[in-house]
């Protein structure tokens, strides 16, 4: 799309970013039906000048600084969506979680602040590259250096979020983008407007009584509308997504939503190495004990699921050994790579014990017995369509910007 000159009004093609006449920034041009009253105008530090991205919370512009010329990406709510107190608090506590955490592999944020209709906007770091969803969407399965990479860039920054008490919640292959660099993938965790707090001070942010998260990656004590939720949750999610990245099949599907949750409650995944002859045996391991229903007999931390699956695949060493080598030298180790026969069933596997950040939180004993009690599935015995309906009106609301 073209873009103009707010002074000159010449129009330059995509790639002018600025008026060759006397250096002002451009912005996208806008067809006569669809004009967008934002382009053009500043929000924080930052001017306006294209739109990137549309979804059902709000949209994401490109934003230019005028004096340093720096490029960030500007979130803002629909205004509709910014009008619910409850939603506007979720999108402050996305922005006030990624400021805290501050990790290379956690996306980070600049400001924070309303515009002049009354909505909210946070400016973020501009990224270059592809969520991991589209990817598995586009290609199927995933090369094992991608998964390598992702999985253990994923596990250094929840380990870090876990270690300040936070827990995702909503972890899915959209929520994990992928920065190109000449070595391969650099990873962003994305959207903590779900998490939850080890300790919870502000506004309970749950309506109508149902459950945080996106349904095939939730996991059974979300499922069952549990709030007693750990780090190891995200393991669950996280191990759901290791499934997905190396078959490009998800772990947990179904007809419905109500079928989706009720097999991640009383399901399991299809082995990968039945799916996928090429992988070892012994992964299959590695997700089953990820994916198990009662969390205390999940890993500790994602770490130590990244670190499983690298011994399941014949690497050598921990996550953060592997977390930046290169796409080359994961593909010699891996040439070179003899993995492990496939433990015997319910053999111990040397995990660590939680961490001592998230230990202190409530549990619960993890046991699926009958059906689950909560809002969202109490719906399932009265119908599908009410299960439908009841999910879009939670996950539609919420759901993160696309």
């Amino acid at each position: 799309m073209s873009r103009k000159c707010p002074t000159c009004a010449e129009v330059f093609d995509d790639a002018g970013f600025f008026c060759g006449h006397d250096g002002t920034i451009t912005i996208q041009g806008q067809p006569e039906n669809d004009v967008d009253p934002r382009l053009g105008t500043q929000l924080g530090d930052y001017i306006v000048v294209a739109r990137v991205a549309d979804g059902g919370m709000g949209r994401v512009y490109e934003g230019r600084h005028p004096q340093t010329r720096q490029r960030m990406a500007i979130k803002v709510l629909h205004p509709e969506i910014a009008a619910d107190n409850v939603a506007a608090e979720r999108f402050k506590r996305e922005y006030e979680t990624a400021a805290e955490l501050r990790h290379p592999h956690v996306v980070s944020v600049h400001e924070f602040g309303s515009t002049p209709e009354g909505s909210y906007f946070m400016t973020m770091e501009y990224l270059y590259g592809e969520e991991l969803g589209a990817a598995i969407r586009r290609d199927g399965p995933q090369p094992m250096t991608r998964v390598v990479q992702t999985l253990c860039q994923t596990a250094l920054a929840l380990d870090h979020a876990h270690s300040f008490g936070v827990v995702h919640r909503d972890l899915k292959p959209d929520n994990i983008f992928l920065c190109k660099r000449d070595a391969g993938d650099d990873v962003r965790v994305l959207d903590f407007g779900s998490v939850k707090l080890q300790m919870e001070t502000g506004p309970k942010l749950t309506a109508f009584g149902t459950t945080l998260g996106s349904p095939r990656y939730m996991s059974p004590e979300q499922a069952m509308g549990k709030t007693d939720v750990d780090q190891r949750t995200d393991v669950f999610a996280i191990t759901a997504m290791l499934h997905e990245m190396l078959v490009g099949k998800v772990a947990f599907d179904g007809e419905n939503i109500a079928a989706i949750l009720m097999k991640i409650i009383k399901g399991a995944p299809t082995p990968v190495s039945m799916l996928n002859p090429d992988l070892p045996p012994a992964i299959d391991a590695v997700i089953e004990k990820g994916t198990a229903k009662d969390k205390a007999q999940r890993y500790g931390s994602v770490s130590a699921l990244a670190d499983a699956t690298l011994k399941a695949l014949g690497l050598t060493g921990t996550t953060k050994d592997w977390a930046d080598k290169s796409v080359a030298e994961i593909e010699a180790a891996l040439a070179n790579a003899k993995p492990p026969p496939p433990p015997a069933y319910g053999a111990p596997d040397g995990d660590e014990p939680v961490p001592s950040a998230m230990s202190s939180m409530p549990g619960d004993d993890g046991q699926v017995a009958g059906l689950p009690q909560s809002p969202m599935l109490k719906w399932v015995a009265i119908g599908v369509g009410s299960v439908v309906l009841l999910t879009c009106l939670a996950g539609g609301a919420w759901a993160a910007l696309r």
